[in-house]
């Protein structure tokens, strides 16, 4: 009897550690989903490679150091697509990730375009997205009378923002494609900006200046 009472007490016994278990297993799904969510965070992380500040992209020299075609892509068939949303991710690239802080991670992408440009991107720990924001202006572009243009990002070591686009027109052309005279004008679009202690990128409103060849100004 004392047997029998016994062998029927340890499987209770083990029956309750069982229920126990699959208890605490199917309570906290958060949990698990979280922990498996910063692991594949980590993974993704070690596709950037570290950078030092200040960070500077001049569109037409910079772009000679980098070979787009040895660089990481965002794999539209791995866990990528957590920390990435644009839909046709597969050209994006991974560059570099900036010195870290205790709440926050900063990474730069390099996104298509008639040339790779630069775009920040902040997470928290958990490789949650705060806040992105694109290291050019509007970009360069090829058109009647387009004599030179230059794009220029910046992230200083304070963590402020600059970024410029400088173009330079020989002239304007008409509907017909033709040159004005005396249509010459220098464009100079601005933003400035900085990564806050929360990861947000706050950025001005965007100014645009025109001048003439003369130097001239003219709001």
């Amino acid at each position: 009897m004392e047997f029998l009472i016994h062998t029927a007490m340890k499987r209770i016994v083990i029956t309750l550690i069982i229920l126990v278990l699959v208890s605490c297993r199917t309570d906290n799904p958060e949990l698990l989903d979280t922990a498996d969510h910063s692991a594949t965070f980590r993974l993704f992380l070690k596709k950037f490679k570290s950078i030092e500040l200040p960070f500077v992209f001049r569109y037409g020299n910079f772009e000679d150091s980098l070979d787009f075609d040895k660089m990481i892509s965002v794999d539209a068939n791995a866990g990528d697509t957590l920390y990435v949303e644009e839909s046709d991710v597969t050209e994006i690239k991974c560059y570099g990730i900036l010195k870290d802080t205790s709440k926050f991670f900063s990474l730069i992408y390099f996104y298509p375009a008639d040339s790779y440009y630069p775009v920040l991107v902040t997470y928290d720990k958990k490789g949650n997205q705060i806040d992105k924001v694109s290291l050019i202006v509007s970009g360069c572009g090829g058109d009647c009378g387009l004599e030179y243009c230059s794009e220029t990002g910046i992230i200083n070591d304070d963590l402020s923002i600059v970024c410029a686009d400088t173009i330079i027109w020989k002239f304007s052309c008409d509907s017909l494609g033709e040159p004005i005279l005396d249509s010459d004008s220098i464009w100079v679009n601005s933003k400035t900006g900085r990564i806050k202690d929360n990861g947000k990128l706050m950025m001005k409103k965007e100014v645009k200046l025109k001048y003439r060849n003369s130097s001239e100004g003219v709001n």
